[in-house]
């Protein structure tokens, strides 16, 4: 038995397995936020995982069975696949609940959808390959937001 399988078992974790992308090298780990922010969240609840990072370039075969069509992020939770960032980070505040584990979620659900929507198009606006044409919509749509944003939480205070 591994010292993961050990840990896990004497102190009654569930059997976590994050997978997220990997960087450039294709074994460090990416530079993705959505794998970051999955790993904190874990980190934070103080139970124990491991980590796989998996280069896109060189995808092995049984990660392709186990998520097919899906790129990291994704997790496996006492052996059940889960792929949706959001719905990732939902079950784990649903599963990994106080007393036993810190409560993570903002006190405001709503702050976290706008947060995940002003960071889409921020980085849209960022990833724009095309600036001379489209810098107009994506400038738009990154003002728009932020100011529901802004709107937003002032109304929640």
């Amino acid at each position: 038995m591994s010292w993961y399988e050990n840990a896990v078992q004497k102190l009654d974790f569930p059997t976590i397995e994050l997978f997220i992308k990997a960087g450039s090298d294709g074994e460090a780990i990416g530079n993705c936020p959505f794998s970051q922010r999955l790993f904190m969240i874990l980190w934070l609840k103080g139970v124990i995982f491991n980590v796989t990072t998996v280069d896109l370039k060189r995808k092995p075969a049984d990660l392709k069975d186990l998520a097919p069509g899906t790129n990291p992020p994704f997790m496996t939770f006492n052996g059940e696949v889960r792929v949706d960032v959001n719905k990732i980070e939902e079950f784990l505040e649903e599963k990994l609940n106080p007393p036993r584990f810190p409560k993570l979620a903002p006190k405001h659900p709503e702050s976290n959808t706008a947060g995940i929507d002003v960071f889409a198009k921020f980085s849209a606006y960022i990833k724009n390959p095309r600036k001379d044409t489209n810098e107009g919509k994506y400038n738009q749509a990154l003002l728009c937001s932020l100011l529901l944003a802004t709107v937003s939480s002032l109304s929640l205070s």
